[in-house]
Parts: structure tokens; sequence; C-alpha cells
């Protein structure tokens, strides 16, 4: 079945008092921002602490059923996503050390592994993402946005998809949010935000609830392949991240069980 998502302004969003029923996907390119040529070098060559930029674009879907929500289309030239929003945050990541991974008993096969082997990106730095339409528009950042990826870079390795999948959480003077998207060619990350209640239970969630909620709802294991996990995209078309809270379900779907 083919999806419509309906694109509206944020002045709409904010005037029917309905934004958190938004979700806003941002698409852009993630790269490393040079080093400053007055440093001695050091920092460039410590890459568990490399720093980035995310830049380019953001639209707003109007989409209480995350489902409903497909990938939003660039023109076969444009290096983003064509809207009148547009974002650049950058932060320093932070390698996390698969060496001092502690596996607790029966997470040995854990959809994508420990939280503490990903790299942790927190993106509250540069100019910011933009708000507001005409001369109302401004420019805004995020308190927190910890974003965390399996790698940095895009590898091309489809077979993996599930090291693809990027998650973030944070707040700022709007509210909690909770995000989930991918990683592809091009060292493109296309993410969904969702706004959250303050008396949803998601908004105390932490990037390991967010993960488990989600690839309870989007990754499938095919004992046949070797256990390979197949993993629905675009990620965000799961209950986790409906604009209402709902029952998650705590099995993960599993083909030719």
């Amino acid at each position: 079945r083919k999806h419509i998502t309906h694109l509206i302004s944020l002045s709409l969003i904010i005037m029917t008092k309905d934004w958190k029923e938004t979700l806003y996907i941002w698409d852009g390119i993630l790269s490393p921002v040079e080093a400053d040529p007055n440093s001695n070098g050091d920092d460039a060559k410590d890459e568990s602490n490399t720093v980035l930029k995310w830049e380019g674009t953001w639209v707003g879907c109007e989409a209480v059923d995350a489902t409903k929500v497909d990938t939003p289309k660039r023109g076969a030239f444009n290096e983003f996503v064509t809207s009148d929003n547009k974002f650049e945050v950058i932060g320093a990541a932070t390698e996390g050390d698969k060496k001092e991974v502690d596996v607790k008993e029966g997470d040995e096969n854990r959809i994508g592994g420990d939280i503490a082997s990903l790299y942790k990106v927190a993106m509250t730095e540069g100019p910011g993402w933009d708000m507001g339409d005409g001369e109302e528009k401004k420019k805004h950042t995020d308190i927190v946005h910890d974003m965390y990826f399996a790698s940095l870079r895009w590898t091309g390795n489809l077979r993996d998809q599930v090291n693809n999948i990027v998650f973030a959480i944070g707040h700022n003077e709007f509210g909690n949010f909770v995000s989930v998207g991918w990683l592809r060619v091009g060292n493109r990350v296309t993410l969904a935000r969702r706004y959250l209640e303050e008396s949803d239970g998601r908004s105390k969630w932490d990037i390991d609830d967010l993960r488990k909620a989600v690839f309870d709802q989007i990754a499938t294991i095919d004992k046949e392949d070797d256990g390979r996990v197949g993993i629905r995209i675009p990620p965000w078309q799961c209950a986790a991240m409906h604009a209402n809270e709902s029952q998650i379900s705590k099995r993960q779907k599993t083909e030719k069980d």
C-alpha cells in the first residue's frame, strides 16, 4: 500500500496545538568538521573524539500513525529534501569501548549489541535549526540531542542493516523527543523526531529503552540465514514512534520460526 504524508508549515503546527502529532523528518549529510589549523593536530588523530557536522533540511509530516510516513523524496539533482527549514548542528563523537561491554545472561543474541559499543554524538552546537515562517523564523538549538551510531561512516553493507540504524533522544524548549532513522549512501542521515507529552511514558526512556522498543517492532530474524537480522525501512514506521503512547510489543518477530 502506498502511504501518503501531509507536509505542513511549522506555523500551522503551532497554531493547531497538535504539533506533537507531527513527525519531523530531518535529512542531511554527516561529515567531519575540519581541524583547527592553529591546533597541534592532536585532535585530528583522536578518532574517539571526532567533531561532526550534520547539515540538511527538515519537513513536518502530519501523522499520528508513524507507519503512514514514508521517506521524503529528493529531486534527482538536489542534495537535500526541498524545504524552507534548514538545520546545521555540530557535536563531538565519543566512541564506546567494545572491550568493556559486559554481556549479561540472555543478551548474547541481543539485536544491535550493547549500547556501550556505540558512538555517541552530542549534537547541541552549531547554528541550530529553523522554526517559524517568514519574519518569525528563528534558529533554535537543542538542550540535549544525543545521537547513537554503530558506525560514523556509510560502509555499503546492506546485509547487516542493523548497523545502519541511528537513534537519538533529547529535549529542548518544546519538550522531550525520541528519534530513529538510518545512515545511508553518501553518509546521509535521515531521522524522524517525535515530541512527547510530559505524561507520556516514553519521555522517561533512555536510549536503551528506545532501541529495544524499535528493534522489537522492525527487526526480523531469519534463522535459515545464520540468524541474519532484517530491518524495515524506514525504521520509524513502528508503534514506538506514534504520537500517542501505545502498547509496545516485547516479542521479536522471527521468520520461519
